[in-house]
């Protein structure tokens, strides 16, 4: 065996450089493009190695492929040619079993294994070499990217981008791991839905906006101030749908403080801003932070006015609700008794149906359960009473109470299954 020491110090050189490149495709291909920033901004030594790596995902994939496929091809016809001169014939079959022996334990599963659970210091040592390599084969890399299209294989495919419900499975990850507080998860998945919500679904409808003319005196208007709490309120001429401006207290106290106390508000309230009501909320709180104002009025493709947003009610959507001494807390969903629930009639169906787990029909015509009430009823209900069955008599929903023709709260009664013991 003296005499093969060369050839066997070869296939083993070639088994270790399987191994570092077997390991170099775990760790840098399963370090995320932000994972590769950190380091960089870290100072780590090799983090800018890792961060060029990862601008070229096609290109860190080719160099590994190249790389082991030399050292593997290398190391099996090395065992082959060693194995022929010492059993003959036979030595093909012998070799080749030992090839596969050898390169799947430790040219492949134990180096991708140690891969997976080494630390970053594992890839920044190896993404130099990577990089170094990849220049290397630089002629090699550039070929197969021509060739590759021909087979319908395009860049896309190397590393796909990272998405909103990856990011949520994370988070949820986290959580389960208790890295992660019931807390923190609610208000991150609150950021991501944050640039899909549209003003209308958090607006105040104009049914529930106190509002005044803009003919009233100071002192009624310090009166709604105080009644309401509100600090800021819309101003209407002649009907609430033609808002003309947006009183702010302060501006009247100073007003009254430096005018005659029997002024209107006409020229103390400023002009509003309205907005339509599909636009999304992260833009609508770019633009009253530019604008400097706190209320937004939210209007219809008819220019009609549907309701207001506060820059509060947008805050809410990420860090929940803001109560103040003026704020009645009251749950969404009010459970009386087992299978009986009581909500606010203005709450979404879709709210409602993640909420209590129910499915209650959703449709274009409707938002809210009060508007399911209406378009099943096929009226507006004559009085608190009236009611309606849904998903064939499982679920029912009974008006509970009403003001003027708008209805305020709706009871839902989820009537057991027959059969089924469980609550």
């Amino acid at each position: 065996m003296i005499e093969y020491v060369v050839e066997i110090l070869l296939f083993v050189i070639c088994v270790l450089l399987t191994a570092f490149f077997s390991s170099s495709e775990v760790g840098l291909i399963s370090i995320t493009r932000a994972k590769a920033r950190t380091l960089v901004n870290e100072g780590k030594v090799g983090s800018h190695a890792v961060a060029a790596l990862k601008e070229s995902p096609e290109h860190l994939l080719i160099t590994i492929l190249i790389g082991n496929t030399i050292v593997t091809t290398a190391a099996a016809s090395i065992a082959t040619a060693v194995a022929i001169q010492i059993f003959g014939d036979i030595g093909v079959g012998i070799a080749t079993f030992f090839v596969i022996f050898m390169l799947l334990v430790f040219g492949e599963i134990g180096p991708k294994v140690y891969a997976a659970r080494a630390s970053d210091s594992f890839v920044l040592t190896i993404a130099p070499i990577i990089l170094f390599l990849s220049r290397i084969f630089t002629p090699i890399i550039w070929l197969v990217e021509r060739i590759s299209p021909k087979f319908g294989i395009g860049k896309e495919i190397a590393e796909p981008s990272l998405t909103e419900e990856e990011i949520k499975e994370w988070i949820d990850v986290g959580k389960e791991d208790g890295t992660i507080e019931q807390g923190e998860q609610d208000m991150l998945y609150s950021v991501l839905d944050f640039a899909d919500t549209t003003a209308r679904e958090i607006m105040t409808p104009r049914i529930d906006v106190i509002a005044m003319e803009d003919t009233v005196s100071f002192e009624e208007a310090i009166r709604l101030f105080n009644e309401t709490g509100f600090s800021r309120i819309p101003v209407y001429h002649d009907q609430i749908d033609n808002i003309v401006g947006i009183l702010n207290v302060k501006d009247v106290f100073s007003a009254m403080v430096s005018r005659r106390k029997d002024s209107t508000i006409r020229e103390t309230m400023y002009d509003p801003m309205f907005v339509p009501e599909t636009k999304k909320i992260d833009d609508l709180l770019k633009e009253l932070q530019v604008h400097r104002v706190q209320i937004a009025i939210i209007i219809d493709e008819y220019s009609s006015f549907v309701g207001i947003v506060t820059v509060e009610d947008i805050l809410e959507e990420i860090v929940g609700d803001i109560m103040d001494e003026y704020d009645k807390e009251e749950p969404d969903v009010q459970n009386i008794s087992e299978g009986v629930f009581v909500v606010d009639a203005q709450m979404w169906v879709e709210d409602i149906n993640e909420q209590m787990e129910i499915d209650l029909p959703v449709d274009e015509s409707y938002e809210t359960i009060g508007g399911l009430i209406i378009d099943r009823l096929g009226h507006i209900p004559l009085h608190p009473g009236e009611k309606i069955e849904i998903n064939e008599g499982k679920i029912t929903l009974v008006v509970m109470q009403m003001h003027g023709r708008r209805i305020v709260k709706v009871k839902i009664v989820i009537h057991p299954v027959p059969g089924n013991n469980n609550p």
